[in-house]
């Protein structure tokens, strides 16, 4: 279970800064394409949530097991 964890924690923390440099080099005015700006926010913070919530996890494994 640690593995899976590792790597989900991974794979989601690097696609939320991937869409985070994204959203920064793609850098628009909100007032042109606020769907734009919301949609990439939305996948930002729910991917780094689902990473933070992964890494969580495996320290609250850490613990049990010890």
């Amino acid at each position: 279970m640690r593995a899976y964890l590792v790597t989900t924690g991974t794979i989601f923390g690097l696609f939320s800064a991937g869409h985070l440099f994204e959203l920064i080099a793609e850098w628009r005015p909100p007032v042109s394409d606020p769907w734009f700006m919301l949609g990439m926010a939305a996948i930002i913070l729910v991917s780094a949530g689902l990473s933070v919530w992964a890494f969580r996890l495996l320290k609250a494994a850490g613990r049990a097991a010890a």
